[in-house]
């Protein structure tokens, strides 16, 4: 039966004339799958998903590291969604540090890093909107500001830091790590290789989008560097949607979307 469907859906819409609106249908499609829906924090689905799997990490000894903090909307669902984690926000920006360290300037609860994240510890040029700077979309990829954004770039050297040198000095578990950092994903996790294999978090949260491109790495890249975890997307509601068995139509999509790497027990 699908395939008679299929079949006449291509040959009666399968023309220039309705490209606009099977364009339509891909997009609507596509949030469906948990793609694009950047709109609300609701839409994405991810702080519902954290705040639903944080009482069961909710102790003295659990951390949650967020790379990529901006001005720290993910760790604040983190602080009110539990009594007890800890949160290291790692944040390269110099101005958008300075928001985040004024949000929770009275915290206890929280430590922040104004550094970049990476496989060394070195000095990174990074690029932001020349009359926005300090906005979100601040990327270790020209190309992100001006190709993607058609914005005009500035730029700034920050230092960043193989966080495994920083992490393994801490007391804490790591039991989340959230990594938002515009294509630089790879990288970051080859500088948390060795906080991934001793902590074993439970989650690893990443946005996966058309920054990608950009870094040339595939979902498949960073799924093959984190053995042990599986892959789903989140949805609206914090849903997850899994994203095995691997199949390049459904999993290589370079749109905005969250990527849960959950665990396996």
């Amino acid at each position: 039966m699908r395939n008679i469907v299929s079949h006449a859906y291509v040959k009666i819409f399968a023309r220039p004339i309705f490209a606009k609106f099977n364009r339509f249908l891909f997009v609507l499609a596509a949030k469906g799958l948990g793609i694009l829906n950047y709109e609300t924090p609701e839409a994405s689905g991810e702080d519902a998903f954290v705040a639903r799997v944080l009482p069961e990490l909710d102790d003295g000894r659990s951390i949650v590291l967020d790379v990529g903090a901006n001005e720290g909307d993910f760790a604040d669902v983190v602080l009110t969604s539990s009594r007890y984690i800890h949160v290291l926000c790692v944040e390269p920006h110099p101005k958008t540090f300075s928001r985040l360290a004024e949000r929770f300037s009275n915290s206890e609860r929280i430590e922040l890093l104004n550094v970049g994240a990476g496989p060394e510890d070195r000095a990174h040029r990074l690029f932001d909107y020349e009359a926005r700077d300090g906005s979100g979309h601040a990327s270790f990829y020209r190309e992100a500001i001006e190709d993607l954004h058609k914005g005009v770039a500035t730029a700034i050297d920050v230092p960043v830091k193989k966080l495994d040198s920083i992490i393994l000095n801490q007391d804490r578990r790591v039991q989340i790590i959230k990594i938002d950092v515009e294509g630089f994903e790879r990288d970051v996790l080859v500088g948390l290789g060795e906080t991934i294999r001793r902590h074993c978090p439970q989650y690893i949260i990443m946005e996966f989008n058309e920054m990608n491109i950009i870094s040339h790495c595939f979902l498949r890249d960073i799924t093959n560097m984190l053995p042990g975890y599986e892959p789903f997307r989140i949805l609206p509601q914090g849903r997850l949607l899994p994203l095995t068995p691997y199949r390049p139509l459904f999993a290589e999509i370079f749109a905005y979307q969250n990527i849960a790497f959950v665990k396996a027990d």
